[in-house]
């Protein structure tokens, strides 16, 4: 029983993590979700060009970062 908990709660700090709405973290969020394929860069388009140009930044530090070392 206390191991599903400790699933449970683990699970809860990534979803919370991943579903930040506080203003300061939306480039952030937006930049993960489109990462993990959750949404599409296309749903970015009612953003300021500015917001859009934070996201494509986070987003290329993100592929920078997951592409493997050779």
């Amino acid at each position: 029983m206390w191991t599903i908990g400790d699933d449970l709660r683990r699970q809860r700090r990534e979803i919370d993590a991943l579903f930040d709405y506080r203003y300061s973290q939306l480039a952030h969020v937006f930049a993960q979700l489109i990462r993990l394929g959750l949404m599409d860069e296309t749903a970015l388009a009612g953003l300021a060009d500015e917001k859009r140009a934070d996201i494509r930044h986070m987003l290329s530090f993100f592929r920078r970062r997951d592409e493997p070392v050779p």
